[in-house]
């Protein structure tokens, strides 16, 4: 089992500081939802063994989206509402937790849903059909399109997870 403690202290690291100052974020990177075992090496842009060339290869294994999500949307939310009702219980007789704004993570989908959603596929038209634009520089404006959002390239194996600070009337990232 694969797990990387740094990784969730960091997310919840983000999530604080979504809470303090506003804004968004985007983790995307190749991964699933749960964990796996995807501990793998390489050397020379081949896959080796992880146990080949000790001190001589890359070392990776895919990110647990399902883990990084449940860090915001459990623990640190948890955390939080425990720290807020600490707070209101010492300074005044109300227990109300209503004013208290709550951070969220949404996702994961696949990288391809997402630019799609994104008006990605919409914005590389625009581009290939622009008068400006050469033969070649569509050929590779469909090319890297393709890469990105298709099953059988990064569309599918990399994930998009959004750390939003959730407010009512305010909808959530596309897809």
């Amino acid at each position: 089992m694969e797990v990387c403690p740094e990784g969730l202290t960091l997310i919840q690291d983000i999530a604080t500081r979504i809470h303090k100052c506003q804004g968004a974020a985007l983790i995307i990177d190749y991964g699933n939802v749960g964990s796996q075992d995807t501990l793998r090496a390489f050397q020379r842009h081949k896959q080796v063994n992880v146990l080949s060339y000790p001190g001589n290869v890359d070392v990776t294994a895919d990110v647990d989206f399902g883990a990084m999500k449940n860090a915001v949307n459990v623990d640190w939310n948890r955390l939080q509402l425990q720290q807020t009702k600490a707070t209101t219980t010492t300074t005044s007789s109300s227990s109300s937790l209503s004013g208290v704004q709550i951070v969220e993570a949404f996702g994961p989908q696949t990288q391809g849903q997402f630019l799609t959603s994104m008006g990605a596929v919409e914005r590389t038209i625009q581009l290939i059909e622009d008068d400006k634009t050469s033969d070649e520089q569509a050929e590779e404006l469909y090319t890297a399109l393709e890469r990105l959002v298709s099953y059988d390239e990064m569309g599918e194996r990399f994930k998009v997870l959004a750390i939003a600070q959730k407010k009512d009337g305010i909808f959530a990232p596309p897809g």
